[in-house]
């Protein structure tokens, strides 16, 4: 009863839809449509200032899409808005620029204000609310939203609902610390937080754990669920940035007629696991999995560890490059954090990890070359470049999963034969040599032993 009471005006769908300097429990904001100033604080010096790679226009843009995404927004005005040192003062910017946004505002007839920085603190959300009186959103509850918005299965719902946690322990720890006396039409929540503030730690540690619990079985029961993939099938991972193109690789790759690629921001969230037969006769199982974003804050990737677990642990990673996107190498930059931020070894980025430049088919795209990862070049819309990437692939699946190629001669009449077809070993047709055949099969170790085994008897080894 205590927690649906809390969840009630502290759940993050109230602060990124209602008031998000403070907790609401008025349902009137849940069908409201915001029209969106997006304004993009563009550090000029110091260490706060952003990556060399990075470009203030093109951030302003990706912050403009992510509002866009979300049905019951759209950004109807958007400006880069400079301010020196870092974005940490309570209101960020100085007197001077303050009152240029809210003229701006007030043209555009803005009904919210987007600040592109990764969290504002309650104080900052608390100030800009009185300088703008309107509702102040910053990436992570764009993107949380976004996440609630577009989950599909229950493993999602529950890391979205873990990566709320945080943010309502921050906002908590805000307004029971601060009595905000002054604001009249709060009080009755400041009551509300009177009876439970003492219990509020335990009682969202204890919704953590349930969480962690329940989605520890969310996990398990979808894992059972696949029932394609056998325990000696390498894992290729597919990762980049958001709407990089991965669900449409993936779907070149597998074939896998379940996928529906959209030119959209975190069309996926779940992750979707496809087998497909490789060269070498080996099968491969290709994850299509949440893209990546700059400028998110740790816990927010680390709610999404059981989605990203594969990742650390796959045979062969695919990096997919948007190379039509004129920041692409800013993106790489941030997906490469990501991955090594999440547990994946530097040597593994090294050794296992395959970089794919996609849409060499779109304008801009088709002179960029990067000889320093020794990419492949592809498209997925027309096909191109499909080829070389497929045997790449074939290449560091048989290395990370230790496979050799063993050429058997067998009699014709050896049971073997039906043996090797049945288990799909047999990619190349043998050569007839007389009253036998001879076999070039692959294999990993553990076949190995097991093939030894089963019949080290019959085998005539050339």
């Amino acid at each position: 009863m205590i927690f649906r009471r809390i969840t009630q005006f502290t759940s993050f769908r109230s602060f990124s839809i209602g008031r998000p300097d403070v907790a609401t429990t008025s349902s009137k904001f849940a069908n409201d449509r915001w029209s969106v100033l997006v304004v993009h604080p563009k550090v000029r010096w110091g260490s706060g200032s952003a990556s060399v790679l990075k470009q203030a226009d093109r951030q302003l843009e990706e912050a403009v899409a992510l509002v866009n995404n979300l049905p019951n927004m759209i950004a109807v005005d958007s400006l880069i808005m400079p301010v020196d040192y870092n974005t940490k003062r309570k209101s960020i910017w100085a007197a001077g620029n303050l009152e240029k946004l809210v003229s701006r505002r007030e043209a555009a007839r803005a009904t919210a204000l987007m600040i592109n920085v990764d969290v504002l603190s309650p104080s900052q959300q608390e100030e800009l609310f009185r300088i703008f009186e309107v509702p102040i959103f910053d990436r992570y509850n764009i993107v949380l939203s976004t996440f609630k918005e577009f989950a599909q299965t229950d493993e999602a719902r529950l890391q979205i609902a873990l990566a709320e946690i945080p943010y309502i322990k921050h906002r908590i720890h805000a307004l029971s610390s601060k009595r905000l006396h002054s604001r009249p039409e709060i009080l009755h929540i400041e009551q509300q937080y009177a009876e439970v503030e003492g219990d509020l730690n335990e009682i969202l540690r204890k919704r953590e754990q349930d969480l962690r619990r329940d989605l520890k079985e969310a996990t398990r029961k979808s894992s059972e669920s696949i029932k394609s993939k056998n325990s000696s099938d390498a894992v290729v991972a597919v990762v980049g940035y958001t709407n990089a193109g991965k669900t449409s690789l993936v779907k070149r790759l597998t074939g896998a007629s379940s996928l529906t690629p959209k030119n959209q921001l975190f069309a996926t969230l779940d992750t979707t696991r496809h087998v497909a037969k490789l060269p070498s006769g080996r099968s491969a199982v290709f994850t299509d999995t949440i893209g990546f974003l700059s400028d998110l804050p740790m816990h927010l990737i680390s709610a999404f560890e059981a989605t990203l677990a594969h990742v650390k642990s796959a045979d062969v990673i695919i990096h997919l490059r948007d190379v039509s996107n004129p920041d692409w190498k800013a993106q790489e930059e941030d997906v490469v954090a990501t991955l090594k931020s999440i547990g994946v070894a530097e040597n593994v980025l090294t050794e296992r990890m395959i970089t794919v430049d996609n849409k060499i088919d779109k304008e801009g795209a088709e002179n960029i070359a990067d000889t320093s990862t020794n990419s492949i070049r592809i498209s997925c819309k027309t096909g191109d470049g499909m080829q070389d990437l497929i045997d790449r692939i074939n290449q560091k699946v048989t290395i990370a999963t230790k496979c050799k190629t063993i050429r058997l001669r067998l009699d014709v009449r050896s049971p073997v034969i039906e043996w090797l077809y049945h288990n799909e070993f047999v990619v190349v047709e043998p050569v007839a040599d007389g009253n036998n055949l001879i076999f070039d099969v692959v294999m990993s170790e553990s076949e190995i032993g097991r093939f030894r085994k089963k019949f080290d008897h019959l085998r005539k080894k050339v």
